[in-house]
């Protein structure tokens, strides 16, 4: 009995070390953004602008900065991936975007490090992401996406990064003696 369970431990230690190793690299460190959101290859990700209430941080300036366009850039070169303004200005709350990960041309991006920048009528706002190549090999247990949080002032406006939902991830429930 003893037996079995020490080699159950052992086993699952080396499943952990395993699956440990897959997100850990003893290769020298890339270079990298302070902060980041990483999402798959091909993944729309949905962009937003968020500004904080006024009287929550006591800040005297309470004009709100409108959304003038937003636009996709290399990291660290600048490149210009990819740009959309807006027909007029609107407000944050208002402003949502989806980027579908193409270049001006509608071709794929490749996998690396993005900028995604906001341009307001403030200044432009800067948000970081990461676009990585999903596993295509057996040999991965769960393929997973490491972020590197940003932990900004709450109180200045920021862009926020999301997974924008596709077509394929609604969930729909039919109930009654009709389905399509």
């Amino acid at each position: 009995m003893k037996r079995a369970f020490v080699l159950s431990l052992i086993l699952v230690g080396i499943i952990g070390a395993v699956g440990l190793s897959q997100g850990c690299c003893c290769c020298p460190q890339e270079e990298r953004p302070p902060c980041y959101t990483a999402f798959w290859v091909g993944e729309p990700i949905r962009i937003g602008f968020k500004v904080p209430l006024c009287f929550c941080c006591c800040c005297c300036c309470c004009e709100t900065p409108q959304v003038l366009g937003w636009h996709v850039e290399t990291w660290p070169d600048g490149n210009l991936v990819y740009s959309a303004t807006l027909d007029t200005p609107i407000a944050p709350s208002a402003f949502s975007a989806t980027w579908d990960q193409t270049d001006a041309s509608g071709t794929q991006v490749a996998a690396g490090y993005y900028t995604v920048v906001v341009s307001t009528t403030k200044g432009d706002y800067k948000a970081y992401l990461k676009l990585v190549e999903k596993p295509q090999c057996c040999c991965c247990f769960w393929p997973f996406l490491c972020s590197c949080p940003c932990f900004g002032n709450l109180c200045e406006p920021h862009v926020t990064l999301s997974r924008a939902c596709a077509p394929h991830c609604r969930v729909e429930l039919y109930i009654g003696p009709c389905s399509p």
